[in-house]
């Protein structure tokens, strides 16, 4: 009994603080941003009141956790710097169950190949795709699904390249091979791109990926139409101008060629019957 008042107490003050950091959030966006810590006028007395009752009643790990959690939930809404610093840890070779101790379990796996599973981990921001052959990552793909979501994906001592800030054609490297396709399911254009030296035997993957009639591109179209019926001149020009004006939305590395990638880009319908709704 004693511990189900406590639990009540807990309870009753999570909801009192939830309510209270929403309004305030609502009014006032933030107060202020140093260095990672948020500062808030109208609930921190509460919040400091329910973290000293929990710590009376023995719980000094719960109260920890809790104001871990709650700088977590207040960064990720108003910022991406959670979401890069998941996405920055994420690296060719790396083992399955270290990016699952990371990440969680994946909330969709499917076969592509016979060695090769693709992993789906969903996130209001953004999909991740990560390729396991046995215990290792040997690619991965990133996919934003909100406009203002652009992580650095690639980085020189004199340069960076943000994903959805820039066009094809300004990516620090040479197309190797490309693919397109349109469909009512989906539609993209991908790339490939040979890592030299300190990539190994790695590629970069580049692409821009639709899933609804509002967000396709008429030159994806085009190019797949020509791309079928036409001859490589008239290809040529289009990707070309593609290229030069189209901003990438896709992103990925790995050891895999462009074919299977391409066999991981999921339809629209696919998409919604896994995560909801686009």
């Amino acid at each position: 009994m004693e511990e189900q008042h406590i639990n009540k107490i807990k309870s009753e003050l999570e909801d009192t603080i939830e309510s209270e950091m929403k309004e305030e959030i609502k009014e006032n966006r933030l107060n202020s941003f140093i260095s990672g810590q948020f500062f808030f006028s109208k609930f921190k007395g509460s919040f400091i009141t329910f973290l000293a009752i929990i710590i009376a009643l023995g719980e000094y790990s719960e109260a920890v956790a809790l104001i871990n959690d709650g700088t977590k939930t207040i960064q990720s809404e108003f910022t991406n710097d959670l979401e890069y610093d998941v996405i920055s840890k994420i690296h060719v070779g790396n083992t399955v169950s270290y990016m699952e101790s990371i990440l969680g379990n994946p909330q969709v796996s499917r076969m592509i190949n016979e060695d090769v599973n693709a992993n789906y981990f969903y996130d209001d921001k953004y999909l991740l795709t990560l390729f396991y052959k046995n215990t290792r990552i040997v690619a991965f793909t990133v996919l934003p699904l909100v406009e203002d979501f652009h992580p650095e994906v690639t980085k020189t001592a004199s340069s960076q390249w943000i994903l959805g800030k820039a066009n094809f054609l300004s990516f620090p490297a040479n197309p190797q091979s490309y693919t397109v396709d349109h469909a009512t399911t989906a539609s993209y254009y991908l790339e490939s791109f040979d890592k030299g030296r300190t990539g190994f035997f790695v590629q970069s993957y580049l692409g821009k990926v639709s899933y609804t009639i509002e967000s396709v591109s008429t030159q994806i179209v085009e190019l797949y139409n020509t791309d079928v019926h036409g001859i490589d001149r008239e290809v040529l020009k289009l990707q070309t101008k593609l290229r030069q004006t189209e901003i990438p939305n896709f992103y990925g590395e790995g050891e895999l060629g462009l074919e299977l990638i391409e066999k991981s880009i999921l339809t629209g319908a696919e998409f919604n019957s896994y995560f909801g709704l686009l």
